[in-house]
């Protein structure tokens, strides 16, 4: 009779667990790659390595570097106004969940949005982000995506403002968070959601001077996005909507689009995490399981032999 013992199941319990890292977008310090601009800071993401060098997570290291525009991580839809010296989405210095920094979304007319056209930009994963996994090979199981998220909009603005828009490898938003202006003399936006139906907006309200805490998880075999949301202002999670259906296919997670409408303020972001739970296609839990005769084998207990 084979004896497995406890220890033996927990080697092969790893073999099928999932992998979580801190998301190469990370906590917008300089150690995940993103260049300490100051209280004002002027450098775009798309023009320099923003989230390619650093040390932090088992990065590569290196330091701050001048790149062409959109060759890097990042892209910025409209590229004639990457080097003015004015970027709309930056690392902050003193405006971050934890650390010193967090990735900001400006557009404002005079700052960061000073060509009055908003902001448009996309944020492609790198293998960084799925622990030194290809992204569009995690193709089944769920994605988990959490983030910390201070919003704001401009007094009197209507209508919505800004999106934070997950993509697909053939670059179709599938989900989207939005905020949407209350009018009058806040800045303090409602809280939207978009799925296959279109947009839903919620009562719940972004706190434009602490951080909410925005989670999600998005199942590549059924199609569906969970959604909750803690809303700083109130001290309360929302667990806004499960199964929500993708609009488009979601048989991967490509990056994330963020936009904001002319003259909205900004958005603020920080603490991205990241966690793939694949799970195993038939003939890789087979080959699992064949690798783990060995181990399971060393449990066997032999029989006694005589004097």
């Amino acid at each position: 009779m084979h004896n497995i013992r406890p220890v033996h199941l927990i080697g092969l319990g790893l073999l099928l667990l999932g992998t979580s890292a801190h998301a190469y977008l990370g906590g917008f310090e300089d150690g995940d790659g993103y260049q300490d601009g100051g209280v004002l800071p002027m450098r775009d993401v798309s023009s320099y390595n923003a989230g390619q060098y650093g040390s932090n997570n088992g990065g590569p290291g290196g330091v701050f570097t001048d790149i062409a525009a959109n060759s890097g991580l990042f892209y910025k839809s409209d590229v004639g106004r990457i080097d003015d010296n004015y970027g709309e989405l930056v690392a902050h210095h003193g405006l971050a969940h934890s650390g010193s920094s967090g990735l900001v979304l400006r557009s404002t007319s005079g700052f960061g949005d000073t060509g009055g056209d908003g902001a448009d930009y996309r944020y492609y994963f790198d293998s960084r982000d799925f622990n030194g996994g290809t992204p569009s090979a995690v193709t089944t199981g769920t994605i988990a995506i959490d983030y910390w998220a201070c919003p704001q909009t401009a007094f009197f603005a209507l209508g919505r403002v800004t999106t934070t828009e997950f993509f697909n490898a053939a670059g179709e938003t599938v989900f989207a968070l939005g905020t949407q202006g209350q009018g009058g003399l806040t800045s303090q936006p409602l809280i939207e959601w978009y799925d296959a139906s279109g947009w839903h907006t919620t009562s719940i309200v972004g706190n434009n001077s602490d951080w909410d805490h925005v989670m999600l998880s998005f199942n590549l075999d059924t199609g569906t996005i969970d959604f909750s949301y803690f809303e700083s202002l109130t001290g309360t999670t929302h667990y806004v909507i499960s199964g929500a259906v993708a609009d488009r296919p979601l048989n991967s997670l490509a990056g994330i689009r963020f936009t904001a409408a002319p003259n909205t303020e900004k958005n603020s972001y920080d603490d991205f995490t990241i966690a793939a739970s694949a799970v195993p296609e038939p003939g890789s839990l087979l080959l699992m399981l064949a690798a783990s005769v060995p181990v399971l084998m060393l449990g066997r207990q032999r029989p006694k032999r005589g004097i």
